[in-house]
């Protein structure tokens, strides 16, 4: 019964209770730019060979003047707050666009501030139209390129459009010059989001990798986020592994505590009881059901005092409550360990709070044990009183063997009796009912014998 003490249905949960919480702490939201007016300004040293119109043959990356001063008012009108009116200014940009006046730069740049000014506006359908837009022009830069696809991606994310975000990402890291960690992040939370579990794990792994290789820290809710991705395919094995590195970088009282969950999960059970008692020796064990564990892993692994230390100092401390099934585990600890007189108390106030009568009956078996056969008698008068049995005819057997060593031998005979009269009426083929009436009998003439004999000699002295 308690080899099973991990729940996998606890682990499922908890795993998805920790991937979710991984997601949120840890997910950059897409680090939109504003366009701010050193952008524009850099394209003053250009217009500067002084107030002449532009030649007709003008450069395509090249802002003209009129386009320019538009786009610092828009800037100006936006600092201020004024959406409307910036949106007002860019729609006359935009008159010009409709009419083919507008060179690739000045597109880029009035489609851009579009983006910028529903991103603000948390228009975020519009904002990827614009960012779309942008994708069509000829003769994109590399770092224009990039920088559309990274934002068409972040904006599907924000949008739960997980598909199209992956799309995108997938795009980036098809052109970027070099890799971008937060890209291989935000493609593995979305296939996360997907439920997509195993597809998501590369990307995690890709994204620790990249910050290692760069020296820099992995947060730890990466950490929490893979484990949990594993915990969701029942990968235990790998989510072990990612829990010890999540130990030894953190130190974190909860990675403590679902070691030992883990190592049970994959059948270490040696290594789970002795993980359990180094947690609770560090002090990160401050629940019931974090010491009842370990008191069972103890049990499980054969060191049955320790599980009852364990037991005893959560009652003495008011962390286990002292209920019938935590007294009972109790008592069956100190009895594994052979120490029967600390068994019998936490079981007599485990069976005084039971609806039936089983703890009264283990009880009078520690106390024939101890030799205490008075004391097994009237455990077992409780037992028979509470019923509820599973094995009655067994109980009477017991207690008529503490008859006999009490040389209560009718008694004891009448116990066997009932015994027999049980195993006749549920067809028990069993007969040591019968062989119990029988060494009683003559146990009894042997007794009477004896104290006939006894007074005799008396008598005669």
């Amino acid at each position: 019964m308690l080899k099973n003490i991990i729940f996998p249905r606890l682990l499922q949960k908890l795993a998805k209770s920790l991937l979710l919480a991984a997601v949120v702490t840890a997910l950059p939201f897409a680090d939109f730019q504003f366009i701010s007016g050193s952008q524009v300004l850099a394209q003053r040293a250009e217009e500067e060979e002084g107030r002449r119109a532009p030649p007709e043959a003008r450069s395509s990356q090249t802002l003209s003047r009129q386009v320019f001063t538009r786009i610092n008012e828009v800037m100006e009108l936006r600092d201020m707050d004024d959406f409307a009116g910036a949106m007002e200014v860019l729609d006359e940009i935009k008159d010009l666009y409709d009419r083919d006046r507008l060179n690739d730069r000045e597109k880029f740049v009035m489609w851009q501030f579009y983006a910028n000014l529903y991103q603000i506006a948390e228009n975020y359908p519009e904002a990827i139209n614009a960012y779309v837009q942008m994708l069509t022009l000829p003769n994109l830069t590399q770092e224009q390129l990039e920088q559309t696809l990274f934002y068409l991606g972040s904006l599907y994310y924000v949008e739960e459009n997980f598909t199209q975000a992956i799309d995108y990402f997938t795009q980036y890291n098809d052109v970027a010059l070099e890799p971008n960690e937060d890209v291989y992040y935000r493609i593995g939370t979305a296939h996360y989001q997907l439920e997509e579990y195993n597809d998501s794990i590369p990307f995690i792994l890709r994204h620790m990798e990249i910050l290692r290789s760069k020296n820099e820290a992995i947060n730890k809710n990466i950490y929490d986020l893979l484990r949990a991705l594993y915990f969701n395919i029942e990968d235990y094995e790998k989510a072990y592994q990612v829990l010890r590195e999540s130990v030894v970088l953190y130190n974190e009282a909860d990675d403590w505590v679902l070691l030992p969950a883990v190592l049970g999960q994959i059948e270490r059970f040696r290594e789970q009881a002795q993980s359990y008692y180094v947690v609770d020796v560090i002090g990160h064990l401050d629940t019931d059901t974090q010491l009842i564990n370990l008191a069972a892993q103890l049990y499980n692994n054969d060191y049955s005092y320790g599980c009852a230390r364990i037991i005893e100092k959560g009652m003495a401390d008011g962390i286990i409550p002292e209920d019938e099934s935590n007294l009972a585990f109790l008592s069956t600890c100190y009895q594994i360990a052979r120490e029967d007189e600390k068994a019998a108390p936490p079981l007599e106030r485990a069976a005084a709070m039971s609806d039936d009568g089983e703890h009264y009956a283990r009880l009078g078996r520690i106390y024939a044990t101890m030799e205490d056969f008075e004391g097994c008698i009237e455990a077992f008068d409780n037992a028979f009183d509470k019923g509820g049995l599973d094995r009655p005819d067994q109980a009477y057997l017991s207690v008529a063997r503490c008859y006999m060593e009490a040389n209560r031998y009718d008694e004891g005979i009448e116990a066997a009796r009932e015994a027999a009269r049980i195993e006749r009426s549920e067809d028990i083929s069993d007969d040591t009912a019968q062989t119990w009436i029988t060494v009683l009998t003559r146990e009894k003439e042997r007794y009477e014998t004896l104290q006939r004999q006894r007074r005799e000699l008396a008598e005669f002295l």
